[in-house]
């Protein structure tokens, strides 16, 4: 069965990593959420795709040198009349107590290395009880080592260069899973990593053409910015 993971939330309908878009994903019914973490300079963990909140708010910096008091003051950038606000890892942990969805947390130290990134978001999951319901992923495959030691939690290992073999990339890691980049995997790295019992989940999945590919694969897990599109697509398929 492919269950249906909103990326960033409903991200390709409201302002993305934004407690709006994770409110909205949870009512299309999907099956996860999706969203990306970062450390802020008191050490904090901030939900933010990018390195700096440039792209998406109305300041400039990059979130590993402003606190998180000052993240929370600046507005994500949309065309809704409601101004939201960067939430903190916290603020979406609560929030999930209430629901029953997937926790996909990636952890974004790819580019900048977060010293003790990995233990402080565990540290969080636990503080909120949740660990039966989380998925860590990143592309840092040092991070993927580091969570296969502190948590029991499933921890994917992401990629999305061609030319790597899934299998190999899960086995050398100790990784539970493989999220993948959708236009680097093809219908027999999938089945060979069904025949290893690593379950696959591809991003980013938005057109009904990919999702009826993949679905037909046995794709475990649809990564996709629309998860009412692709949830109501499942619910006619099934």
């Amino acid at each position: 069965m492919s269950h249906i993971f909103a990326h960033r939330g409903s991200s390709g309908t409201y302002p993305e990593n934004t407690m709006l878009a994770f409110k909205k994903a949870e009512k299309t019914g999907c099956y996860g959420l999706e969203f990306d973490v970062h450390m802020t300079k008191d050490l904090e963990v901030v939900v933010i795709h990018d390195e700096t909140v440039n792209r998406t708010t109305n300041g400039r910096g990059a979130v590993k040198d402003m606190t998180l008091e000052e993240l929370k003051k600046l507005s994500i950038k949309s065309g809704w009349l409601r101004k939201e606000k960067i939430p903190s890892l916290d603020d979406v942990l609560e929030w999930a107590q209430g629901n029953e969805m997937i926790i996909n947390i990636e952890l974004k130290n790819d580019k900048v290395f977060y010293k003790g990134l990995e233990e402080l978001v565990v540290q969080k999951v636990a503080k909120y009880q949740l660990e039966g319901r989380i998925i860590y992923s990143t592309f840092n495959h040092e991070s993927v080592k580091i969570l296969k030691k502190i948590t029991t939690c499933e921890v994917a290992a992401l990629y999305s260069r061609k030319g790597i073999n899934p299998v190999l990339l899960a086995q050398s890691l100790n990784a539970d899973a493989i999220h993948a980049n959708y236009r680097v995997m093809t219908p027999q790295l999938m089945r060979d990593c069904q025949r290893h019992g690593i379950p696959v989940r591809l991003y980013t999945l938005n057109r009904p053409p990919l999702i009826q590919k993949w679905m037909n694969e046995g794709l475990s897990g649809v990564i996709t910015d629309y998860p009412d599109l692709a949830q109501k697509f499942k619910d006619k398929k099934e």
